[in-house]
């Protein structure tokens, strides 16, 4: 059962848990793909958000695919698949078109609007939903991680919906960023600042490989332009993520 207290005092039970902002993702590991695909389909897709896919290029905007799987969290131990699009708010303006986004993007300024998020346990599904806002929903995810590959693959309703993998090993750290997080909570938009740190990281152009199932969900990302090989693709062998509250746009 979940019980949410008032937003005003920034606490939640949920699950039996007592959770609070900023909430701490302590340990895990994640895969990530980045992905060109087509802007106009993506912005049917998020219609109702408030936002509009920010194009890297004429007719393209960028599709971030993750999964994750988290060991040690305010939120326990559960794994996690995502899909989200680099954002701006609707009709406004980038400074230099096009070169802007990238530079956002490289910098790790450009917010991101998650479009489907699929997690394994209660706890986490209804944290994102009541803390951020977030669409999360139980399903059937697996992750794997053997002869040198990790693989997160998806299936909703008893069909894939999509496999992803990519070269488990690295040895580079990354400064930490803090990143801004677009939802639509209490129904109106808000942003929220996930500052993530990775050890043992690899981030390898052109590196992941994207398999596609039959589900419903799967001919959606079809129509996006994928399958294709992701512009960039990113292992984390060990992350720490802290998940800020929402602030109102």
């Amino acid at each position: 059962m979940t019980s949410v207290s008032s937003s005003r005092d920034r606490a939640f039970s949920i699950e039996g848990q007592h959770l609070v902002y900023p909430t701490e993702f302590r340990d895990g590991c994640s895969v990530a793909g980045l992905f060109l695909v087509k802007s106009a389909v993506a912005n049917e897709y998020i219609a109702d958000s408030g936002f509009e896919v920010a194009e890297v290029a004429p007719g393209r905007g960028i599709f971030v695919l993750t999964g994750v799987r988290y060991t040690d969290s305010d939120c326990g131990r559960y794994d996690e698949t995502a899909m989200a699009f680099f954002v701006k708010k609707v009709g406004r303006k980038p400074r230099l078109r096009y070169a802007s986004t990238w530079i956002d993007i490289v910098r790790a300024q450009m917010p991101t609007f998650t479009w489907n998020l699929q997690v394994t346990t209660p706890l986490s599904r209804d944290a994102g939903i009541f803390m951020w806002g977030l669409p999360k929903t139980i399903e059937d995810i697996t992750f794997e991680n053997a002869g040198g590959r990790a693989a997160f693959n998806l299936c909703m309703d008893g069909r894939e919906v999509f496999n992803y993998s990519v070269q488990a090993k690295g040895s580079t750290t990354p400064a930490p960023v803090t990143s801004p997080v677009y939802s639509i909570w209490e129904g109106a938009p808000h942003v929220s600042y996930l500052t993530h740190t990775y050890r043992d990281a690899r981030y390898r152009p052109g590196g992941g490989r994207l398999r596609l199932g039959d589900h419903p969900l799967a001919d959606k990302l079809r129509a996006l332009g994928l399958p294709r090989r992701p512009l960039l693709a990113t292992w984390a062998g060990h992350l720490t993520f802290s998940m800020s509250a929402p602030e109102k746009l």
